[in-house]
């Protein structure tokens, strides 16, 4: 796919009331739940950029800023700022709004990495990414860094070796 296409295309926001069934026992929401959220929103940009179908392949980091309350009203934006042969990396920021006062907080940041599948879920090429704002670019350069980290230590870079012999 010799295509490209620009980063504000693959745009995405997602928004949630957060409400009782949301919270852990300390009455805040549960990052697990965030987590999944901000899943969500980087597979609808990665949906956007490629519109092919993709699964997350790995997320290299994630900061829980702050807590997020009952009541408060949560949104994420994603947007894709790298791209590779069939991978794309997406940043995602959940912001969560007091709903009476306005204010709001950023309460978590996320990089999510992104492969496009065909037949037999097997990588496929997906449309380069056109980088638009001074913010695309850091984020772009942020991300080849880690994907070359990545593609060299990816022999040796495995949490878990499991021992067939034991």
């Amino acid at each position: 796919m010799t295509e490209s296409k620009k980063a504000s295309e693959s745009e995405s926001k997602l928004a949630w009331i957060v409400t009782p069934a949301d919270l852990n026992r300390h009455g805040t929401l549960f990052g697990g739940q965030l987590l999944a959220m901000c899943d969500r929103v980087a597979a609808m940009a990665a949906l956007r950029h490629s519109r092919l179908d993709c699964v997350t392949v790995s997320i290299d980091k994630v900061d829980f800023v702050a807590p997020v309350h009952n009541g408060y009203i949560l949104d994420m934006t994603s947007r894709v700022h790298f791209t590779a042969r069939t991978s794309m990396e997406i940043y995602v920021e959940a912001y969560a709004e007091e709903p009476r006062s306005g204010d709001r907080d950023l309460v978590c940041e996320a990089f999510f990495s992104f492969v496009a599948v065909g037949a037999h879920n097997r990588p496929i090429p997906i449309p380069q990414v056109e980088l638009e704002t001074e913010r695309d670019k850091r984020l772009n350069k942020e991300a080849k860094a880690r994907y070359d980290a990545r593609k060299a230590g990816r022999a040796q870079a495995r949490t878990a070796i499991i021992d067939k012999k034991d």
